[in-house]
């Protein structure tokens, strides 16, 4: 039986981090600290959002 076998290349380990992030409080949209608007209100809706902390992997901006 043939299996294939680029599935068992290695992926580079994520790291995750633990980073503040600003969550919205009517729908599901949430965004990074580092990537906010100043008035802190939610792309999708327009609604106020809270401060969370979440295990997200490491990005380069």
């Amino acid at each position: 039986m043939f299996f294939n076998r680029k599935g068992a290349e290695e992926k580079p380990e994520e790291i995750l981090l633990s980073m503040e992030v600003y969550a919205c409080n009517s729908c599901n949209g949430w965004m990074r600290k580092d990537f906010a608007t100043e008035d802190l209100l939610c792309p999708l809706c327009g609604d106020q959002t809270s401060v969370e902390m979440r295990e997200l992997p490491q990005i380069s901006n």
